[in-house]
């Protein structure tokens, strides 16, 4: 507690032996119990230790949004940039059909036909541009830039996504996702306030007081006299009892309830952590399952199928809509393979968000 001085004066001068009293000045300091003062200093680390994990949940939390933000619009490039590629695949198509036609050996169906599907298929340039321009301005927006049309439009994106899966292992994982910022968080809340009902409790406890008064003397009016216009000093002891300490022991319930709070949503929040985890996991093996499946078994297929399908078209031997389906199942296949590389990317950046740091993939550690 702060210091008190106190002045006062003798309206009336108190005569003495040694002279006239004229006025009073006073000094005095309280000490509370030592473990109040302990204990509140304890509830204020605790609580600063809080704002700390808390201001490292929402980095972790700005982290995620802009990845995943960013794999969207990785996606979205990467859909413009198979289907422009399929856009020439089927304009070199028509150019053979028109050949085809000229010497009688195709019909004007089969030309329309295609003409149709590029047609369909230029559509999605539009549709790219304005997904690009939604993300683009969300991503500048997450990351605080000021998302004008000139930023927007620029943005693009650099990094692949990864694959693989975690070389670390479940168990550790699930340390990781316990110990969370968000987690730790509720942990110093609940020490906080269980710090700051023992500073309460020992409010209840005695108090002591040191305290020092001078008195301004002036000289005696008879001379001769001795220690005349001496100034007296006084040190004194005191102790507060506190008998009304009500107010202290609702204000110890209080936060004893809030810890109890904390705690819980501390047991709650672990618990979630633990399903969140689960999923992401679940997540990740799903996306590099799919991302597998495509890369290695159904994308070399469909390929083979369309050069298969290409070259019977060019002997005669199969029909446009053959070649127009093959091309559609082979768009199809690599547009999935895209998502799943995508989805892949945002589940790892949720996996990471629910441990709070990075994680090596099997894939990245075989290429380090």
């Amino acid at each position: 507690p702060e210091p008190s001085i106190r002045f006062g004066a003798f309206i009336r001068h108190v005569e003495t032996r040694v002279g006239a009293q004229r006025f009073k000045l006073s000094l005095s300091q309280s000490f509370p119990w030592p473990t109040q003062l302990s204990r509140r200093v304890d509830a204020a680390s605790a609580r600063a230790r809080a704002a700390q994990s808390r201001f490292e949940d929402e980095v972790l939390a700005v982290q995620a949004r802009v990845s995943k933000i960013y794999w969207k619009l990785w996606l979205v490039g990467e859909e413009h940039h198979i289907k422009t590629e399929h856009d020439t695949v089927l304009e070199a198509l028509a150019a053979a059909v028109r050949g085809r036609l000229k010497a009688n050996v195709a019909t004007l169906a089969d030309l329309n036909q295609i003409e149709l599907s590029i047609a369909r298929h230029h559509d999605h340039r539009g549709i790219h541009e304005q997904a690009a321009y939604k993300l683009s301005a969300a991503l500048l927006a997450t990351i605080g830039a000021n998302p004008n049309a000139r930023q927007t439009h620029e943005l693009s994106t650099t990094d692949e996504p990864r694959s693989g899966l975690p070389i670390t292992n479940e168990r550790e994982l699930l340390e990781l996702a316990r110990n969370h910022p968000q987690i730790e968080r509720y942990q110093h809340l609940a020490q906080s306030a269980n710090a700051r009902a023992s500073a309460e409790r020992a409010g209840r406890l005695p108090r002591f007081n040191l305290g020092l008064d001078y008195i301004e003397t002036a000289e005696a009016q008879v001379a001769g006299v001795p220690d005349s216009g001496k100034d007296p000093v006084i040190v004194s002891v005191g102790i507060a009892i506190p008998l009304w300490a009500k107010s202290y022991q609702d204000a110890e319930e209080s936060a004893l309830a809030s810890a109890r709070a904390f705690e819980g949503n501390h047991e709650g929040a672990v618990r979630r952590a633990e399903a969140a985890l689960a999923a992401a996991l679940a997540d990740v093996r799903d996306a590099q399952r799919r991302i597998e499946l495509y890369e290695k078994t159904l994308v070399p297929q469909a390929e083979s199928t369309l050069a298969a399908v290409l070259g019977s078209y060019q002997s005669g031997r199969a029909t446009v809509s053959a070649v127009i389906l093959s091309q559609r199942d082979l768009l199809d296949l690599q547009l999935e393979f895209a998502k799943a590389r995508a989805q892949h990317a945002i589940a790892w950046t949720q996996l990471e968000f629910v441990v709070g740091q990075s994680v090596l993939s099997s894939k990245k550690r075989n290429q380090l």
